[in-house]
């Protein structure tokens, strides 16, 4: 596959509102490092070995677990990876991480699952994935796909611009002195997710690991109500595709405060708490089921600019 010709596909499906809020070399510069990115996934027997030790799934070889190239047809090329949802061996799916051409049709569509199916057969998997700013549902009305995460972007700018959010006033952050309610906040997560069939998919504890990477960052917050302890948030510095600012990677509240408009109010003042100027992008991924986290969103003025699609096997 060329590179070039994928960054120009790249570019082209790149939404229309990043391409407002962001200039041109700087999109272009993040996809190269995303191109280069899939590549060396291609390449590097490291990252294969290393994947193929975490992930072992019998019969299966280091080589299997490296991005591979698959001609659907004397035009059409996709790059590709095996992923596993959640970690789950049993969960396998195929990420789509590049073509060399703009627009999928159902034609393609079924070529990708024949040729899917047949090269990944050792791992059985469930689904191909693909990123796209496109409403599926509309366009393929006879595809059989399920949505997955989502990007919520926004200007920093022109979030602050918007007014307040109810209850703004009585919601406090505070960077943690130390971490003694991890314990707490795991029992949190865990709880809401026996209390939501199907919030595993989409709900998850941060480990200790990164609570503490994030608290050294400075960019985790203790939430407080009314002067009591309610919950944690925090962001982080980060490059996904063709964004890069800030990435909301957890917001989580007591059950007491939920459903009260408490989150739109504390995710408005996080925003607030961020680094960067009015330009700098703010992003999160949230999965289509997870309702709440849509709505304290779009109630943020958070934009939703590129899903990624199941398309099952």
């Amino acid at each position: 596959m060329d590179k070039d010709k994928i960054l120009t596909v790249e570019w082209a499906n790149t939404p229309k509102i990043v391409k407002e809020w962001l200039p041109e070399a700087i999109i272009k510069n993040l996809l190269k490092t995303s191109i280069n990115g899939s590549f060396s996934r291609y390449e590097d027997d490291s990252y294969s070995d290393r994947f193929y030790d975490y992930c072992y799934v019998d019969g299966a070889e280091p080589s299997d677990y490296k991005n591979q190239i698959i001609e659907l047809s004397p035009t059409h090329t996709i790059m590709c990876g095996i992923r596993f949802f959640n970690l789950d061996l049993k969960r396998a799916y195929i990420n789509i991480e590049h073509t060399n051409f703009e627009e999928w049709d159902m034609d393609l569509f079924n070529s990708a699952a024949v040729a899917i199916k047949k090269k990944y057969e050792k791992f059985n998997p469930f689904a191909y994935r693909i990123l796209s700013a496109d409403e599926y549902r509309n366009k393929y009305p006879n595809l059989k796909f399920t949505k997955d995460l989502s990007y919520y972007v926004g200007l920093k700018g022109n979030i602050l611009s918007l007014e307040k959010p109810i209850k703004y006033d009585l919601i406090e952050l505070v960077k943690p002195v130390n971490l003694d309610f991890y314990s707490l906040y795991q029992g949190l997560v865990e709880f809401y997710i026996d209390e939501n069939p199907g919030a595993q998919d989409y709900v998850f504890a941060l480990s200790k690991k990164d609570i503490e990477r994030l608290h050294k960052e400075q960019t985790l917050f203790s939430i407080y109500i009314d002067e009591q302890w309610a919950g944690l948030t925090a962001v982080e510095r980060a490059t996904e595709k063709y964004l890069e600012g800030y990435l909301i990677v957890e917001e989580c509240l007591i059950k007491k405060f939920r459903g009260k408009n408490f989150g739109s109010a504390m995710q408005r003042k996080l925003i607030e708490f961020m680094p960067g100027d009015e330009y700098t992008l703010i992003f999160g991924e949230i999965h289509e089921n997870n309702l709440p986290s849509r709505k304290t969103a779009s109630r943020n003025g958070l934009i939703r600019s590129g899903t990624h699609y199941f398309i099952h096997l």
